[in-house]
Order: structure tokens, then C-alpha cells, then sequence
């Protein structure tokens, strides 16, 4: 009798009560009836569907795994369809090579060829457009468009994370010590002379003195943003990653107390240091570089704790200027 990976066709099953003597065969429609019923089934043993992409003609087709379905432990919530959906597009994504710029397959090809609802593929985009993977968008050429996730929205996830755990000025500056040094070191062979003369400006606008503001808040933005820089011109994604979300937790967190004598040490510190950075950047000198950078952090570190600096955990959960 009619039935769709196991599942008994209704209109089937109908027709088979209404009819006397051996079972008759399928009506050759009724798949085609289940197919495009208003209300489409959802079978979730189904075979999750992988999509391969034809380059030659930019078209895209469907195919079957035969990979064995992923596991469910007896008692384990069950995967949503569209988490389902997602994970069949990442994996298509990542078995065809796709790139930013690549574009995924129509909305109506993904309902057909996957064998889901529009809502349900429509939730699985947005889950995929809310990760940063795709764009979406609307319109005769619209669809889902492959995207780099954008650093924010990293950011933004662990100052969520980091807002119910415990957050302290020691561990900040133990993990700068173990990153900043090697980030000062790959940065010395990679800094062009436009990059070091923007290290520069940012060097006077962290002193009084020399150019930078009175306002604290914005010197430490220029000492910051110096580091960025570096993070900017390194050559490992992810170590240039683990420094700006270092840098950007800083920024967000720790608050030092309000006296002038902190901030003129604070100032004195960066703007020797940055400048002594500059030198063995301008040298192409990694290993001094390195060895400069460790000293800073350490210094950094004795006069944050010096000045009573403490750690504003709520301000991982605001909006930067909130």
C-alpha cells in the first residue's frame, strides 16, 4: 500500500476501506497529492538530505546521505526539525567547499529537496542568519548568502558567558602575559612603516603631555586601541582573536579608582613602554619585541592592582557607552 518512508499514505488508506477484495495498488497520484497537501508532513526518520553543489551550472541538487543517523540517548530531548535542517546545511557547506559570497539554494528548493515545511526552513535560516553564517535577503535574487560571522557577535557571546562566571584582574592579566608577548613577536615582521606611524600617534594621545586628552578614559582608549593594532597586523586569526576579545573585556570591565596619582603612573608606564615597542617593531626585532611586550604586561598588571582596580562584571551584559 502507498506509503512515504514507511509512513501509511492517508489518502491511501481511504481508498483501500472503500474498496473490496485484495488491497489494490498505490493510485499513482497519491504521493504526489501527500506532496503538495497545505499542510506538509514532516517524517523525522527520514534520511537527513546532503546538497552538493554543480559548479559547472550553478545548480543546485539533492542527495541522500548514507551516513547513519546521529544517535539519541534514551531520554535525551529530542532535535528540533530545523536544528535538523540547520546541520544538513553546514555539513553541505562544509562537504562542497563553500565560501562568503556562495549562495545557498532557493527557499522553495530547500523545502522541496529536504521535505520540510516553509516555517521550518525559514527558522533554520534565521538560526543561521542570527550565527552570522548567512545573510538573508528578500526579493527576485534574494536568498541566503554565505557570511564571515563578524567579531561582535563573538564578542558579544562570551561577555554573555563570562557575565555568570567569575571574572578577576589577576586571571585578565595572566592571560595577556601568555598572549601579548607572542602577538608583539609575529607583529614585528608583519607592521608596515603607514602601521608604525599609527602606533606612534596613539603613543601621544595616551600622555597628557604629549598630546592626549585629559579625560583618562580616553588615554586608556588610545592604549588600547595600540594593541589592537597589533592584533590587526598578526598573521594567526586566532591569536589576533584571543587579544581583542582580551582587550575588549578590559575595556568593558575592569574600572580603576578615581586618583590622579594611578593615572599619572598609568600614563608614564604605556608611554615608555609603547614607545620601547615601536623601536623593536621598527628594528623588525620579534624577540626584543616579545621581551618588551612581557615586561609591559607585567608592569600593566602591579599597577592595576596598585590602584585598587576592581572588576564591573555587569557592564559584560551593556552595550559599550551604556
Amino acid at each position: 500500500m502507498g506509503r512515504i518512508d514507511g509512513f501509511r499514505s492517508p489518502v491511501c488508506a481511504r481508498i483501500v476501506r472503500m474498496s473490496a477484495g485484495p488491497t489494490p495498488p498505490c493510485p499513482p497520484t497519491c504521493c504526489d497529492l501527500i506532496s503538495f497537501s497545505p499542510r506538509r508532513r514532516e517524517y523525522p526518520h527520514r534520511k537527513s538530505p546532503v546538497l552538493h553543489h554543480n559548479h559547472s551550472n550553478y545548480d543546485h541538487k539533492y542527495e541522500a546521505m548514507d551516513s547513519k543517523p546521529t544517535p539519541q540517548i534514551e531520554g535525551s530531548r529530542r532535535v528540533k526539525r530545523s536544528d535538523q535542517v540547520v546541520n544538513d546545511i553546514k555539513r553541505w557547506i562544509v562537504q562542497t567547499h563553500q565560501n562568503v559570497g556562495d549562495k545557498l539554494p532557493q527557499e522553495a528548493a530547500l523545502i522541496e529537496q529536504m521535505g520540510v515545511a516553509r516555517g521550518t526552513v525559514r527558522e533554520a535560516l534565521a538560526s543561521l542568519q542570527a550565527q552570522g553564517l548567512v545573510k538573508v535577503s528578500t526579493g527576485p535574487n534574494g536568498g541566503a548568502t554565505l557570511t564571515q560571522p563578524p567579531y561582535e557577535r563573538c564578542l558579544e557571546a562570551v561577555s554573555n558567558f563570562l557575565y555568570f562566571q567569575s571574572v578577576d584582574i589577576v586571571t585578565l592579566y595572566a592571560l595577556r602575559r601568555a598572549v601579548e608577548p607572542e602577538l608583539a613577536a609575529n607583529a614585528a615582521l608583519r607592521l608596515t612603516d603607514a602601521d608604525i606611524a599609527d602606533l606612534e600617534a596613539l603613543v601621544g594621545l595616551s600622555h597628557p603631555e604629549h598630546g592626549g586628552s585629559t579625560d583618562w578614559n580616553e588615554r586608556r582608549e588610545a592604549d588600547l586601541l595600540f594593541h589592537d593594532r597589533l592584533a590587526d597586523a598578526c598573521s594567526s586569526p586566532m591569536l589576533a582573536l584571543f587579544c581583542r576579545l582580551l582587550n575588549d573585556i578590559i575595556r568593558r570591565v575592569i574600572v580603576v579608582r578615581n586618583a590622579q596619582d594611578d593615572f599619572d603612573d598609568f600614563d608614564e608606564e604605556i608611554f615608555h613602554s609603547h614607545n620601547a615597542l615601536i623601536e623593536a617593531f621598527r628594528s623588525r626585532d620579534p624577540e626584543r619585541a616579545r621581551a618588551l611586550m612581557q615586561e609591559h604586561m607585567e608592569h600593566a598588571e602591579s599597577l592595576a592592582l596598585e590602584a585598587e582596580s576592581r572588576v564591573d562584571r555587569g557592564s559584560l551584559l551593556m552595550s559599550p557607552g551604556d
